[in-house]
C-alpha cells in the first residue's frame, strides 16, 4: 500500500497546472465549510461530498453538508449518508466562510444551497467536467480524472491523510458509479491504481456493486420494464431512444431518483453509437440523459442546449413539453449523422 502511495503522490507533483495547493491553502485556513454537489447527486457526488465531510471534521473544521434532490435509495447505505441533509431543513445561517462546491460546471447547478453563500463566501470548486467554469476564487478542474472521486483521493494523499475504511467505501463508491463500472473511456490505469488502493483499504467491492446495481425494489424493476418498453431506433438503427413519463413513474410507485442508470440500455444493443433518455419533468421540461461509443461526443450536443457533462455521457434540459422535445433531439442527431457522412 506504501508503495502504491509514494507513486500517486510522485505522479500528482509531476502533473503540471493543477491547483492543489491552492486548495489545501483555502481549505486549511476556513472554520467553517459546507460541502454541496449537483441537484439530482449521483454516486459521485455524494460519496466524495461524505468522504471530504470526514476529512474536513477530522481536520477540526465545522461542516455542513447539504442537498437540494433526494438521495437515491440505493446510495443509503454509504456511511454516515444521513448527515447530508436538505439544503430546507437550514432554516438558520450557518454563517460559513467557505463554500466547497463537487461536480458542478456552473454553481448554477448547486441548486438552492447556494442562498447561504454570501458576498465574503470563499468558493473552492472541484470538478472534472472539462467545460466547467472557473465560478470560484479557488477552482481545481481535472477533465483527466475519471470522477471528483479519484481527485479527492489525489487530495487526501497529497496531504498526507490516512484515508479510512468509511472513505475508502465512499470513495469507491464514486469512482465505480462515475465510470460506468470501470467501462467508461474516462477509466485509466491511474483509476485503476486507486480502486486498487481503496479496496486495500477497506472497500468491499462486491458489496458496494450489490448495493448499487443489484439491490433494487420490485418499483425499480416495474419502472425499468415500463421504460424498456418504450424503446425506439433512429438513424438506421445507430440511435436508440428511451422515454420515461411521469405516468410510468405513478403506475411503478417509483421515485425519479429510481430512473438513474436507466440510459445505460440504450448502449446494449450491437450497432448503437448514441443512446437517449427523455425524461419528462412536467407539461413543458423535458430532462434528457445522453451516452455514446468513443467516436461519439454527446458533450457537444448537450451544450447546444445549455446543458454539459462529457464525451460519451452528458445531459440537459430542454424547455419543450415530451413529445416536442423527442422530435427536436432526433432532428439534432440526424443532422449530426448527414454532416458526418
Amino acid at each position: 500500500m506504501r508503495s502504491i502511495v509514494r507513486t500517486l503522490r510522485s505522479d500528482i507533483r509531476s502533473r503540471m497546472n493543477i491547483p492543489i495547493d491552492l486548495v489545501s491553502d483555502r481549505l486549511s485556513k476556513a472554520s467553517r465549510i459546507l460541502i454541496v454537489s449537483h441537484v439530482d447527486p449521483d454516486g459521485d457526488a455524494i460519496g466524495t461530498q461524505l468522504a471530504f465531510g470526514r476529512y474536513l471534521r477530522d481536520m477540526g473544521k465545522v461542516v455542513f453538508m447539504v442537498r437540494d434532490s433526494e438521495i437515491p435509495a440505493k446510495y443509503m447505505f454509504l456511511p454516515k449518508v444521513d448527515t447530508i441533509v436538505s439544503a430546507k431543513s437550514l432554516t438558520e445561517d450557518p454563517a460559513i466562510d467557505t463554500a466547497l462546491v463537487l461536480e458542478c460546471p456552473t454553481l448554477s447547478r448547486a441548486g438552492s444551497a447556494t442562498r447561504f453563500f454570501k458576498d465574503n463566501t470563499t468558493i473552492v470548486s472541484i470538478d472534472h467536467h472539462k467545460d466547467s467554469t472557473d465560478f470560484g476564487q479557488v477552482n481545481w478542474i481535472d477533465a483527466t480524472a475519471s470522477s471528483v472521486g479519484e481527485m479527492a483521493y489525489e487530495y487526501f494523499v497529497h496531504e498526507g491523510y490516512d484515508i479510512p475504511a468509511t472513505i475508502a467505501t465512499q470513495l469507491y463508491t464514486a469512482i465505480l458509479t462515475d465510470t460506468g463500472r470501470f467501462r467508461y473511456s474516462c477509466t485509466s490505469p491511474r483509476t485503476m491504481t486507486i480502486a486498487g488502493d481503496l479496496i486495500a483499504r477497506g472497500a468491499d467491492p462486491r458489496t458496494i456493486c450489490d448495493y448499487v446495481y443489484y439491490d433494487l425494489p420490485p418499483s425499480t424493476m416495474l419502472l425499468t420494464g415500463k421504460v424498456l418498453s418504450s424503446l425506439e431506433y433512429y438513424n438506421d438503427g445507430t440511435v436508440c431512444l428511451l422515454t420515461l413519463t411521469n405516468d410510468m413513474l405513478a403506475e411503478a410507485s417509483a421515485d425519479p431518483s429510481e430512473s438513474d442508470g436507466l440510459v445505460d440500455f440504450t448502449l446494449f444493443t450491437k450497432g448503437v453509437t448514441t443512446g437517449i433518455l427523455l425524461k419528462e419533468v412536467d407539461s413543458s421540461h423535458t430532462r434528457v440523459s445522453l451516452r455514446s461509443s468513443d467516436e461519439i461526443d454527446v458533450a457537444r450536443i448537450a451544450a447546444s442546449f445549455g446543458g454539459g457533462g462529457h464525451k460519451n455521457a452528458a445531459g440537459c434540459e430542454l424547455p419543450l413539453p415530451l413529445g416536442a422535445a423527442k422530435q427536436r433531439i432526433i432532428e439534432i442527431l440526424q443532422e449530426a449523422g448527414d454532416q458526418s457522412d
